[in-house]
């Protein structure tokens, strides 16, 4: 079983991630940049994490 801190990180990585996304979406392209590559490392941990 994990510890709170552990499933604090992780829920904090997820939330990020998600609102990365809809940030993503709902603004143009040019003030979402700065979000993406950090979503993306995100993104690679969550699935290193889950595999």
């Amino acid at each position: 079983m994990t510890d709170s801190a552990e499933l604090l990180s992780l829920l904090v990585v997820v939330e990020f991630v998600v609102m990365a996304a809809v940030v993503a979406l709902l603004v143009p392209l040019d003030a979402a940049l700065p979000f993406l590559p950090l979503a993306f490392v995100f993104l690679v941990v969550l699935y290193l994490y889950w595999t």
